[in-house]
């Protein structure tokens, strides 16, 4: 692996600005420009004349991390004076290339996009065995490396035809319950799948692409255990097949099966749900008595395929505890830069005892569903997701705020981990910490 991210030129320990602004109409219509200057202790120390550079379309301009120094990027719309627009410490733009370009919404004229790139020169591990080859030597706690996550795994068997879960949101049920008897129901029922549907891969090939999280949110429905988002997803047998394939196929790969927010579930169905997993993997299941700090090594070398974490009780066997061994915060942004600036200051906190879930995530709100049918407006929520143009880009700048912090990202949950580099992202930032190595 080298450290140079030589598709523009960026250098192990550089941040580059990358204006392609002629690429976004409405940018170009309105005039935009971009100005940068750069800050050490609030006073402007480049340009030496203290007025912006402006950072014309088409060039890249690259400087050198220096950790006291902050970019300020400015702006201007309609031949008017720069404005302010962002601040980022030049630490965390460490490996970054700042983009200027389109933004995913009509209500931005143009997008301040961070991206990590990728190369055919980077050699990373097979998705399907990256577990495997990275630490059969290595004694390194599960609760340190980068693990690529599914957020609502479930959600990519969902259809129109789909149950509707009976613990939907408050907000939806009662739209539900507008439309029961309209002719409108099913387009209703068909825009809600749209927004929904949260992954475009099953279990094996979200396995398969390297992902080792699963987020499961159970209930009983029709007497079948199934998951849901809103609608009924894929079936809990489903899942359990797919996932016992895959341990199969890669006996020393380390799947986290979360159940999380199981409402209405009642014993019985507990019961039920975890005599299934049993059935299923057995004496693969980690014990509660292993830790988060346990070595993958050391799972490996026991068996352990299969991590249940939930908090959820039953006497068939005793997983994982999430109040014990894990943290997670639901952000609730509903625009990248708020998200960004709540996941670098939940990993500053980070309890390294623990296995700690980055949702990098973005929420949708009523406005977002109201407007899709608006040209320039997310459609569905893949289309909103992508609105986070560079998920990966986003996770190199949370990873360089944990390290500053001695902390590193450990668990990172995405919708549709197909349309980024999230997968080489993270396997990028594993191999780092494994050789110390800076890319």
């Amino acid at each position: 692996m080298g450290t140079t991210l030589s598709t523009y030129g960026l250098q192990a320990d550089q941040y580059c600005l990358d204006n392609q602004l002629s690429s976004a109409y409405s940018a170009v219509a309105s005039n935009v420009g971009i100005g940068i200057t750069i800050e050490r202790n609030e006073k402007t120390v480049f340009p030496v004349n203290g007025k912006p550079m402006n950072l014309k379309r088409g060039q890249k301009w690259c400087r050198n991390i220096k950790p006291e120094e902050q970019l300020i990027i400015h702006e201007s719309r309609f031949f008017k004076k720069w404005s302010f627009r962002k601040a980022f410490p030049a630490s965390l733009l460490k490996g970054i290339r700042v983009e200027f370009g389109k933004s995913g919404r009509i209500s931005e004229l143009y997008g301040i996009n961070l991206v990590q790139d990728f190369d055919a020169n980077d050699q990373f591990p097979q998705p399907n065995q990256w577990m495997t080859e990275l630490y059969k030597n290595s004694d390194t706690p599960l609760n340190q490396i980068c693990i690529p996550g599914t957020h609502d795994s479930g959600s990519y068997d969902i259809t129109t035809f789909s149950e509707e879960d009976p613990y939907m949101w408050e907000s939806l049920k009662k739209l539900f319950d507008y439309y029961a008897e309209s002719y409108l129901f099913t387009p209703f029922k068909e825009l809600v799948r749209w927004w929904a549907v949260t992954q475009g891969l099953n279990t094996y090939q979200q396995l398969s692409a390297g992902i080792r999280y699963l987020d499961i949110r159970p209930r009983k429905i029709n007497g079948q255990l199934v998951t849901v988002h809103g609608l009924a997803g894929a079936s809990i047998a489903d899942i359990v097949i797919d996932i016992r394939r895959f341990l199969n196929e890669n006996p020393r790969e380390i799947i986290m099966f979360h159940i999380h927010q199981p409402f209405g579930m009642t014993q019985d169905d507990i019961d039920e749900l975890f005599q299934v997993l049993f059935e299923n993997f057995g004496s693969s299941i980690a014990p509660a008595s292993i830790l988060p700090s346990t070595s993958i090594q050391q799972f490996q070398n026991s068996g352990y395929q299969v991590i249940v974490v939930s908090t959820l009780h039953s006497p068939v066997f005793s997983g994982w505890s999430t109040t014990e061994t894990l943290t997670s915060l639901w952000h609730n942004k509903n625009r990248p830069y708020p998200l960004l600036e709540s996941i670098v200051s939940n990993l500053e906190h980070r309890n390294n005892n623990q296995l700690h879930i980055t949702q990098m995530t973005m929420t949708e709100s009523p406005s977002d569903l109201k407007q899709g049918a608006i040209p320039g407006q997310p459609s569905s929520l893949r289309a909103f997701a992508r609105t986070l143009r560079y998920p990966s880009g986003f996770l190199r700048y949370a990873a360089n705020a944990a390290r500053t912090n001695s902390n590193r990202v450990n668990i990172v949950t995405v919708d549709f981990p197909e349309d980024d580099y999230i997968y080489s992202a993270c396997m990028r930032e594993n191999i780092m910490n494994i050789s110390h190595q800076s890319f």
